[in-house]
């Protein structure tokens, strides 16, 4: 089953620009900007001016405050970490894979739905469930979304690409619980969600629902009666008369044979005084119908 970005020109799957001669792909670009991210935290923090306040993602300020730029301000924050390093290696790694795939468009938006599609979850859970966290999104949901394109590809000890998934996930969102990181397992179980729907609709696996809105019937309206010529009136009560003809005759030629097999079987003296009337008016409609041969 060819994806839905199958049919996209060849353009949205090459490099998205060019750097020095050099061709750029969405992965790449994605991975450089979290690396200015990155340096500008370091920078920030060296310098003790600490933004993380006013960019990390909180459902309160969002629902109070109407901070909404916090939906997506929360990525900007990377301080320079091992795990920081091993998710960017993930986005380029299966990010090219997933563009390869489906083109870029699909997979900007792929990246885009990650972000913000919990962010959103999470302030709808806000009046009940206060959440905030801050840093790039774990990219463990393109992993998710790379497994659920390519869900047989061994990876690490012969495992496929769907059960490394799945058992890397289940492991993640069990850590969250022992810590009572609510939020963070919010963030990672929509995001994963997220990941693997988006990926079954480029394949053409689900379909959105649809919905239609009613529409209203015309009013009836009543036409006045067209008089007839009186011509195509005589034409019309003659076509009518001998269809009417028509009719009787081949009703009264169906009805002969059970007629027939009677006399065969009991002779004429059988017949009632109505099947000898009805036997008459079959004999007359075979003399027309054999009058009108040419």
């Amino acid at each position: 089953m060819k994806p839905k970005g199958s049919e996209r020109p060849e353009d949205d799957r090459g490099p998205w620009f060019a750097f020095g001669g050099h061709p750029v792909h969405a992965p790449l670009s994605l991975v450089a900007g979290s690396i200015v991210s990155m340096l500008f935290t370091t920078f920030a923090i060296a310098l003790n001016y600490d933004l993380s306040a006013q960019l990390r993602f909180s459902s309160s300020a969002i629902l109070e405050h109407g901070q909404v730029w916090r939906l997506f301000s929360y990525v900007l924050w990377n301080p320079p970490t091992i795990s920081f390093a091993l998710e960017l290696l993930m986005l380029w790694w299966f990010g090219r894979e997933l563009e390869a795939y489906f083109g870029r468009r699909t997979f900007l938006k792929l990246c885009a739905g990650i972000v913000l599609l919990p962010a959103a979850v999470a302030v709808a859970a806000g009046p009940f469930l206060p959440t905030q966290w801050i840093g790039l999104p774990g990219d463990f949901a393109l992993f998710v979304a790379f497994a659920t394109m390519a869900p047989n590809v061994l990876l690490l000890f012969g495992v496929s690409a769907k059960w490394t998934a799945l058992i890397f996930l289940s492991v993640q969102l069990l850590s969250y619980a022992a810590a009572h990181a609510w939020g963070q397992l919010v963030h990672s179980l929509s995001a994963a969600a997220f990941a693997f729907g988006y990926i079954r609709l480029q394949q053409g696996l689900w379909e959105l629902p649809q919905f239609r809105l009613p529409q209203l019937r015309p009013r009836l309206r009543v036409l006045e009666a067209v008089p007839v010529p009186a011509a195509t009136a005589q034409v019309q009560s003659k076509t009518v008369h001998l269809a009417v003809v028509v009719d009787e005759d081949a009703s009264a030629l169906a009805s002969i044979d059970p007629l027939l097999e009677k006399i065969s079987r009991n002779g004429i003296g059988s017949l009632s005084a109505a099947e000898r009337a009805q036997l008459e008016m079959a004999r007359e409609a075979l003399l027309k119908k054999e009058s009108a041969r040419p």
